[in-house]
């Protein structure tokens, strides 16, 4: 399985949305950091898995935490 690629938005509220691109057609599905658990089913829009293993889902929430501290926000 191809690991999906991602990327950290955070909201007005300085909450963390995770932003993954579909390895398969490139489509970007969004889902909401603290709601997230590893390994959990995602599908895209076009029937691929596009869940995050653990390893990705812990980069994912360093990547939160490094950009809430740029900002100074916790």
């Amino acid at each position: 399985m191809k690991l999906p690629r991602f990327d950290i938005d955070l909201d007005k509220h300085y909450k963390a949305t995770v932003v993954i691109a579909c390895p398969q057609c490139s489509h970007q599905t969004r889902q909401h950091l603290a709601s997230m658990a590893p390994d959990q089913p995602l599908r895209c829009s076009c029937g691929a898995d596009i869940s995050m293993p653990g390893s990705a889902l812990a980069a994912a929430r360093q990547q939160a935490d490094a950009i809430k501290a740029a900002y100074h926000v916790r």
